[in-house]
């Protein structure tokens, strides 16, 4: 008989982990039977969707990165008042000449969960393979131009060396979430330091994650976590009432008045980082006349916008960076919140585009979007434009924004996942080097753009992202009509919520408690 060759480390790894999870679901198998009781120490969460790839440095969206976030560590995170503090790392980073590196030293005593010790060789495998992943990774918006490499200087120590001064970086290391390198490229396996590691997943419906013992920091409360896939929000408001879970995300306003007046469910409303992109694309005309864009903009309905889509669940926007956004500037109001059609008016006769211009507004399949799309072709549809929506399915969408293949683009995104408070995701697509450039072009924008983002000056980031918003709202570049609220509810048993973390976006749920427990 031929002798089989020795199992690979990947295989032992894989088996290892494979029999602590079994481990794990065997250990809480008498939580899952009380459902959503309280007395059990298993939290259930509503989502929209569990994702069938979870591995957390290929996507930084939030379906993936709530999911994920109780399993994984960063190397700094963010203290309650909203201060950087060290995490995985024992000190803050220290800046090298130039700003061009920067060096790291990591906690003693940090084990993943299959038991291997953190070392910086894995932290410099989790920074390089975003670059390295043929852009797979949407964590490239965080690194690129900046990142060079990530070198392990000995097991503690990690310098990350840059191409050009990237004085965010520190903010930037709270939001990049560490792997073990064997690991890294497994899009349904997550082996990381968090509190709690995933026990078992269904692939599309629900993952289940369990308490790691072998935690370094402080233990959770909670035993478990369920996570389960509810894609309507009615069917998850009515989860949430009935006991079957204690938090549902994507609350809808038109749900607020309802859940205000059931005494056993709590409402958590914060001015998120999130925001509707409203982009155009100026190679085609007329959107390439700074006359046309704004008589959109002088011609827009804000207020109808809050009101008939949101409820009132919004603020009016103005430019891409709102609220908890650095450079946004509440007192700035160059459009009406209500159309001014007489402005409007006399900017597209002086535009010189005929008065019945016809374009699409490319909407992907979310109801928002396309809510907000048809209220925006009614208010032009008064100027006697011709407006109608193209609506794509999300792969679609994102394939045809990246050629261009749109007139105007309408989508919701999630900001603070990616930035935090600095405006990355809003800012980086204007560069004239992005790739998703609408086709825009501002050598002064670049030149300030750098700036603002190597500088580690807050009050100079504030005065240069303050001025490129002014640039691309008065220019009428992108026209967000208003900054969404997020908005979760609870049961009233359920205690914790970070709010803090639900303005960036993101669902901490390590200090949430059910009940005493």
């Amino acid at each position: 008989m031929t002798a089989l060759p020795p199992p690979s480390r990947r295989t032992v790894l894989s088996l290892t982990t494979g029999l602590l999870a079994s481990a794990a679901v065997t250990g809480c198998a008498g939580a899952d039977s009380s459902g959503g009781g309280g007395s059990s120490g298993t939290l259930s969460v509503g989502l929209f969707e569990i994702p069938v790839g979870y591995a957390p440095l290929y996507s930084n969206s939030q379906n993936v990165r709530w999911v994920t976030e109780p399993a994984t560590d960063t190397l700094l995170t963010h203290d309650p008042a909203g201060k950087l503090v060290p995490h995985l790392a024992e000190s803050l980073p220290a800046a090298g000449a130039g700003g061009l590196s920067w060096t790291i030293r990591l906690r003693t005593g940090v084990r993943f969960h299959n038991g291997d010790d953190l070392t910086a060789e894995h932290v410099a495998a989790s920074f390089n393979f975003i670059p390295g992943s043929r852009g797979r990774s949407q964590f490239l918006s965080l690194l690129a131009p900046w990142f060079r490499r990530a070198v392990a200087v000995d097991p503690r120590t990690v310098r990350l060396e840059l191409a050009m001064p990237y004085g965010i970086l520190p903010d930037q290391l709270a939001r990049i979430p560490i792997s073990h390198k064997d690991f890294i490229a497994e899009k349904a396996e997550l082996v990381a330091t968090g509190p709690f590691r995933v026990a078992k997943v269904v692939t599309g419906q629900s993952m289940r994650l369990t308490r790691f013992d072998g935690y370094w920091g402080p233990k959770p409360a909670l035993s478990a976590i369920v996570m389960t896939s509810v894609p309507d929000p009615s069917t998850r408001l009515v989860n949430l009432r009935e006991g079957k879970i204690h938090i549902a995300t994507g609350v809808q306003p038109v749900d607020i008045a309802a859940i205000t007046r059931d005494r056993s469910l709590r409402l958590h409303e914060v001015q998120g980082t999130g925001g509707i992109r409203a982009m155009m694309n100026m190679t085609r005309k007329p959107f390439d006349n700074p006359d046309f864009r704004r008589a959109l903009a002088f011609a827009m309905d804000r207020e109808g916008v809050r009101e008939a889509v949101y409820h009132g669940e919004a603020e009016i926007a103005q430019g891409p960076l709102g609220p908890n956004v650095t450079g946004h500037e509440p007192g700035y109001r160059p459009y009406p919140a209500g159309p001014d059609p007489d402005r409007a008016r006399q900017l597209l006769q002086r535009s010189g585009a005929p008065g019945d211009t016809t374009f699409k507004i490319m909407v992907s399949t979310s109801g928002a979007a396309r809510d907000i799309a048809q209220v925006f072709a009614e208010n032009w549809g008064r100027l006697g434009l011709k407006v109608t929506l193209d609506v794509a399915d999300p792969a679609n969408w994102n394939r045809r924004w990246l050629v261009r293949d749109y007139d105007m683009s309408l989508t919701v995104q999630e900001y603070g996942l990616v930035g935090g408070a600095m405006p990355l995701s809003q800012l980086t697509v204007y560069r004239a080097a992005s790739r998703q450039n609408p086709g825009y072009r501002d050598p002064a924008f670049d030149r300030d753009f750098a700036t603002l983002f190597g500088t580690r000056d807050t009050a100079e980031r504030d005065r240069i992202a303050a001025r490129l918003n002014r640039t691309l709202t008065e220019q009428a570049v992108e026209l967000p009509p208003v900054y969404p609220r997020l908005l979760v509810a609870r049961r009233a048993e359920v205690s914790g919520i970070d709010e803090r973390a639900l303005t960036y976006g993101r669902l901490n749920l390590r200090g949430v408690r059910i009940g005493g427990s």
